[in-house]
C-alpha cells in the first residue's frame, strides 16, 4: 500500500484518493495540485498566444513555479503529469526563448548599425537590442546569459563606434587638420571608457588610440 504524498502515513484504516492524498490530508492539498496543474495549463496557453519573449518568459516562469508545488508531493500520481519531467523541459524551453532572443535582437542591431549614417546612430541601433534583452533579464531567475550577451553588444557597438571615429580620424589628418584628427581620437578613446563594457574588450583600440593621441601633440 502505497504512502500518502503528502503526510507520508501507510495505513490501512486510511482511504487514499486517485492522486495519492490520504483522506486526512486530501480536503487541504488536492485544491493546492489541483490549482497548479491548472496553472500550468493556463500558463502554457499564454505562452502559446505570447509573441514578445518577455510574455513567453513570464508564462514559463509561472508554469515552473507551479512545478514546484507539484514536486513537493512526492509520488504523486496524475496520468500525464510528471513535475520532475516537466519542469527540465520548461527549463530547457526558457533556455531556448533567452537564446533566440539575444540571436533575434543582436541580428536586427547589426543590420539597422549598418544602414546608420553616424555613430550616434550605430549606438542607437545596439541600444535598443541591449534595452530589450536587460528587459528580459527581468523575466528570469538566472540572468547570466543575457548578461554575457549585453556586454559582448555593448563592446559590439562600442568596437563600430571607435572604428568609424578613428576613420574620421585618419581623413582629418590626411587633410592636414591635424588639431581635428586629435580630437576625434580622443572622443574614440572616451566612446569607449564611458561605458560598462570590460577594459578587455577594448585594451588594444584605447593603446592605439592613446599612441595617436600621443603622436599628434597629446591631451589639450
Amino acid at each position: 500500500m502505497p504512502a500518502c504524498i503528502h503526510c507520508q502515513t501507510d495505513s490501512q484504516f486510511l482511504t487514499y484518493d486517485a492522486l495519492g492524498l490520504c483522506h486526512h490530508c486530501a480536503p487541504q492539498h488536492a485544491p493546492i495540485i489541483a490549482g497548479a496543474i491548472q496553472g500550468i495549463s493556463e500558463a502554457a496557453a499564454s505562452r502559446t498566444k505570447a509573441r514578445r519573449a518577455a510574455d513567453q518568459l513570464e508564462a514559463l516562469r509561472e508554469s515552473l513555479g507551479h512545478c514546484d508545488v507539484l514536486q513537493a508531493y512526492a509520488g504523486l500520481r496524475f496520468e500525464g503529469v510528471d513535475p520532475a519531467k516537466l519542469r527540465s523541459e520548461l527549463e530547457q524551453m526558457r533556455t531556448d526563448t533567452v537564446e533566440q532572443a539575444i540571436r533575434d535582437h543582436w541580428f536586427e542591431a547589426r543590420e539597422r548599425a549598418r544602414d546608420a549614417a553616424s555613430p550616434k546612430g550605430m549606438a542607437g541601433s545596439y541600444g535598443k537590442a541591449i534595452s530589450r534583452l536587460q528587459d528580459l533579464a527581468e523575466h528570469v531567475d538566472d540572468a547570466a546569459v543575457i548578461e554575457k550577451a549585453v556586454i559582448v553588444l555593448r563592446a559590439e557597438r562600442d568596437g563600430l563606434v571607435f572604428e568609424d571615429l578613428v576613420r574620421q580620424a585618419q581623413l582629418a589628418e590626411q587633410q592636414g587638420r591635424k588639431s581635428r584628427a586629435r580630437d576625434l581620437y580622443i572622443e574614440a578613446v572616451f566612446a569607449l571608457r564611458k561605458d560598462g563594457t570590460p577594459d578587455a574588450y577594448q585594451t588594444d583600440k584605447i593603446e592605439l588610440a592613446e599612441k595617436q593621441i600621443e603622436r599628434l601633440g597629446g591631451r589639450p
